[in-house]
C-alpha cells in the first residue's frame, strides 16, 4: 500500500523523488481531506483542525493545496472540475479580514471560543456548501485517488 505523506514532505520530494503523478496524488489527497473540513460545520471545523488558527489553516490548506492539484491535474480533472476549484479559492482569498480573525478583544484563535466564534463569521457559510457540492464534482477523482493509495 502506497503512503500519504504530508503536504510539507510533498513539497520537499517533488523535485527530489516523486514523479509529478505521486505528486498530484498526495496533494489531491489533502486537497479533498481540507475540502472535507471546509464543508463542516463551525464547530467540526475547529475541532478537526485542533482549534489552532481555523480559519486560516482552512484558507491557507485548501487553497494551496487547490492549486498545487491543479499545476498537475490535465490528466486527471475534467476542465469543469479544475474551474470549480478555482472558484473555491478566489472565493477563500477574497474572505474578509473579519472572517479569518476573532473581533471581540482577548480572545485567542488558538481555543475553541476563538475558532468558533471566527469561523461563524457569515462569510464562511457559503463557501461550506460550494466545498461540499465540490467534493461531489469530484467524487471520480476521489474514487481514483483512494484506489491510487490502495495500490501495492
Amino acid at each position: 500500500m502506497k503512503t500519504k505523506i504530508s503536504t510539507a514532505e510533498v513539497k520537499i520530494m517533488a523535485s527530489e523523488e516523486m514523479d509529478d503523478h505521486e505528486v498530484f496524488e498526495n496533494t489531491f489527497f489533502y486537497f479533498t481531506k481540507a475540502l472535507r473540513v471546509l464543508s463542516s460545520d463551525a464547530a467540526k471545523q475547529c475541532e478537526d483542525m485542533g482549534n489552532y488558527n481555523t480559519p486560516w489553516e482552512i484558507q491557507r490548506n485548501t487553497t494551496s493545496d487547490g492549486l498545487g492539484s491543479l499545476r498537475l491535474s490535465a490528466p486527471y480533472l475534467s476542465w469543469e472540475q479544475a474551474e470549480k476549484i478555482v472558484d473555491l479559492v478566489a472565493a477563500l482569498r477574497r474572505l474578509p479580514k473579519e472572517a479569518l480573525s476573532v473581533p471581540v478583544p482577548h480572545m485567542k484563535m488558538t481555543g475553541h471560543a476563538g475558532c468558533i466564534t471566527a469561523m461563524n463569521h457569515p462569510a464562511w457559510e457559503p463557501l461550506r456548501k460550494e466545498a461540499a457540492q465540490l467534493l461531489v464534482l469530484l467524487e471520480p477523482a476521489i474514487k481514483r485517488n483512494e484506489a491510487y493509495f490502495q495500490e501495492q
